[in-house]
């Protein structure tokens, strides 16, 4: 996997680090899939569905003003509130969550694939991102990301 040409494809087509989380989140708000929320300074929010008002304001033509203001205070299903600003990374997870069975079956092995734009592992990806503070947090998410 050439991760140059992925980030620049992705670049591309997206453009900034915002336009990339925007765009992921009215996908995610348009299809009411589950997903983990990474934030840049605090843990994660686990399997929350992005408020389908997002979606809808910007299928009806909702003005810049509205879309500004709907993406500083976007509502997931917890009750928590967030800011576009805060999000790190959004990793869609499967409907109906993951079984214990499906994340004792994964290879963590997978986790020590250097893809990160400076060589980091996954396993340091999702460490760094969902602000891990053991190695059973690491392995936890680890399982959860690379099942998903």
């Amino acid at each position: 996997m050439d991760t140059d040409k992925i980030r620049a494809k992705i670049m591309s087509e997206l453009g900034s680090h915002i336009e990339f989380v925007a765009d992921r989140l009215f996908k995610l708000s348009m299809t009411g899939q589950p997903c983990d929320v990474t934030f840049y300074r605090r843990k994660p929010a686990l399997d929350v569905v992005i408020d389908q008002k997002l979606n809808i304001a910007m299928m009806y033509g909702a003005g810049v003003t509205k879309m500004m203001e709907m993406l500083s205070s976007i509502n997931l299903s917890n009750g928590e509130k967030i800011n576009i600003r805060d999000i790190w990374t959004l990793n869609p997870m499967p409907k109906g969550g993951l079984s214990n069975e499906q994340l004792a079956s994964i290879d963590l092995s997978e986790g020590e694939e250097r893809i990160g734009p400076n060589g980091e592992t996954t396993r340091k990806m999702i460490s760094d991102t969902y602000h891990c503070s053991s190695k059973e947090e690491e392995d936890f998410f680890l399982r959860r990301f690379l099942a998903s």
